[in-house]
């Protein structure tokens, strides 16, 4: 005759058959056939009928039809064991089946009695009963709440409470909330990510819009809206430079950073002046002015609009617009007659720019043949021309530096709107300048230029500040030391060219000024000293803040370049092969994988259909065709 157990497993109740038993445990095989070994304390009883399999059925049954409720009033108050209250129930000593059938009852019933061992349990009080079913009731109610809430979802409905928090539903969520959980099944259920089904239900009025409400939601849960701030820092006794300044920048731009000037000195030698907007003489470190742009880290593009890192006030006060006399951190080089820099100053000023020049006006006419052409009448010839030309040589110089040519065949893409930069059916142009061209090279050059030998003097005077190196083959790195940067080709390179719209810029600046103030004493009146870890911390919260402004950037970028395609009806076009299947557009700056193209060379073009178009994803499908 078989001899069967019944235990208890954790939180629940099995059967097995007794192979051998010692004191302290059993070895049985299991319901589900397997060898085990149990303890002898988690055995609630042996029995050798009924078999196991009718035990459970029949106790199951009985367990139905027995009320819980007057099962607790039967219960005692202290501990107690099952098998008495079975006893206690039924008036006899239990049958096997029906001691199980309460066990299996108390066990599924836990607002009205608590375990206290194998087979030992204690009766909940009233008090802890009507919390309980209060409890049920409330998440029955929240559970039905949830379902409705997801059936209106898939139904094609969109609920109030789910528009009023959709921005946060998609970013941050809180997935133990209803409205996420019925977001979430219905999305499941539709086979949709939250923001395709909450696009389909006109959550936004179009993608774009959410790809700015998603942005900003992240970035500034605050709002977009810059703090009360302090007064901005007076500045007193400035010298006015009487040179004749010319900015030159795309015709959107409204943070006029820098400026050029050019004179020529005695046996053909030349000095060019680098003028940069001077925001760190009023902003001092610690305000709010420097709390704020810290946190922005840097002014924000998007095509015909852009998030600014300083509040108008700033702007207006610093920028280099023509006419005004603004302050500014100035850098003045000379060249002697082979374009070789002799010498460099630095000095805080007044300017006054005579004209920003817009690049979109003069590309045309800035050509190198018109250039290298002096007897061809272009704007302001007296100051591009001699800059060009040593523009070149600075060029030059660099691409001995760095061991091998700069490629500078790469395209730039501007972007403009003509209409409602919020509306997905505003046309956009798009224009295209290569970096090679005179009038990239002659701005690039001088900022470069810049930015190198104000990494220098931060060197000299051992002003900490932070600098971008690059060893070879090796990526741009970050940091406090200055390294050479390869990519460039300079000894070390700072950014500090452009503080009304980076961060970066502004602390270095900060720097430059207490140089240009205290000179060998700068070290001890520097914002920021030897030997402090607040730059590294700024390094850090920059480099996230900044890499999540890039992506945002690119992918407005990649949106309005698909709807560059669609509003000029563009179904096939050409392409650069990147690598493998990776080609890029040469209308629009866009990356595609083809599946299936074949091994095609690098660099080569090759000629494209567009089949398919995501624009939540900002991704084209496309075909090779050769």
């Amino acid at each position: 005759m078989n001899m069967y157990v019944f235990y208890d497993e954790g939180n629940t109740f099995r059967t097995g058959s007794i192979i051998s038993e010692t004191d302290n445990n059993l070895q049985i095989i299991s319901e589900y056939g397997k060898h085990i070994k149990i303890k002898q304390s988690n055995c609630l009883f042996k029995f050798d009928i009924p078999e196991p399999h009718t035990l459970m059925k029949e106790a199951k049954k009985i367990s139905k039809e027995i009320d819980t409720k007057f099962l607790w009033e039967c219960s005692p108050d202290n501990n107690f064991k099952a098998i008495d209250l079975a006893t206690e129930y039924f008036g006899h000593n239990p049958t096997n089946i029906e001691y199980v059938s309460i066990l299996i009852l108390l066990h599924n019933s836990p607002i009205y009695f608590y375990k206290k061992g194998t087979g030992q349990y204690v009766s909940a009080t009233f008090s802890a009963i009507s919390s309980a079913l209060i409890n049920i009731e409330k998440k029955r109610l929240i559970e039905q709440e949830q379902e409705y809430i997801k059936n209106q979802l898939i139904t094609g409905i969109l609920p109030k409470v789910i528009r009023e928090n959709a921005e946060l539903l998609i970013t941050n969520p809180d997935k133990k909330s209803i409205y996420w959980k019925a977001l979430n099944a219905a999305c499941t259920e539709l086979k949709k990510s939250p923001e395709e089904l909450l696009l389909s239900l006109k959550t936004w009025p179009n993608t774009l819009t959410l790809f700015k409400k998603r942005f900003v939601s992240i970035n500034f849960p605050n709002g977009l809206n810059f703090p009360e701030f302090d007064s901005i820092k007076i500045i007193k006794n400035l010298d006015l430079s009487d040179n004749e300044i010319y900015s030159l920048d795309d015709k959107n731009t409204t943070e006029i950073d820098d400026g050029l000037s050019v004179k020529e000195l005695s046996d053909g030698a030349m000095e060019v002046g680098i003028y940069i907007a001077a925001p760190g003489l009023g902003i001092e470190p610690g305000s709010a002015y420097d709390i704020s742009a810290r946190f922005r880290a840097s002014t924000i593009y998007m095509p015909s609009e852009k998030i600014q890192m300083q509040p108008d006030e700033i702007i207006e006060k610093f920028s280099l617009d023509k006419g005004k006399e603004v302050p500014a951190l100035s850098l003045y080089v000379t060249f002697d007659k082979n374009c070789i820099i002799t010498e460099s100053r630095s000095r805080i000023e007044l300017v006054k720019v005579k004209d920003n020049l817009r690049i979109n006006h003069l590309e045309e006419e800035y050509t190198e043949s018109n250039l290298e052409d002096l007897e061809k009448d272009i704007t302001c010839s007296h100051w591009i021309r001699p800059l060009w030309k040593i523009a070149q040589k600075l060029n030059y110089a660099r691409q001995i530096n760095r061991g091998f040519p700069e490629n500078n065949s790469y395209i730039d893409f501007s972007f403009y709107l003509d209409g409602n930069t919020n509306d997905p059916n505003t046309i956009v142009h798009i224009e295209k300048r290569k970096r090679d061209c005179p009038i990239n090279l002659v701005v690039s050059e001088f900022m470069i230029l810049a930015n190198n030998l104000w990494g220098g003097l931060m060197k000299k005077y051992n002003v900490p500040g932070i600098y971008r190196s690059q060893q070879p083959m090796s990526r741009v790195r970050v940091g406090t030391i200055p390294l050479p940067h390869s990519g460039i080709g300079v000894p070390q390179y700072i950014w500090s060219t452009s503080p009304l719209r980076r961060y970066i810029d502004l602390v270095n600046q900060w720097q430059l000024i207490s140089i240009i103030e205290n000179e060998i004493a700068a070290p001890l009146f520097s914002p920021f000293r030897s030997g402090c870890n607040d730059l590294i911390g700024i390094i850090q919260e920059f480099d996230i803040r900044y890499s999540a402004i890039s992506n945002f950037q690119n992918e407005i970028e990649n949106y309005w370049s698909i709807k560059w395609l669609t509003q000029n009806g563009i179904k096939k076009t050409t392409a650069y092969v990147i690598k493998d299947n990776l080609i890029k557009l040469i209308e629009v700056p866009l990356l595609v994988n083809i599946i299936d193209m074949p091994k095609i060379p690098k660099g080569s073009v090759v000629e494209v259909e567009i089949i398919g178009i995501d624009e939540l994803n900002c991704k084209l499908t496309c075909n090779y065709i050769q």
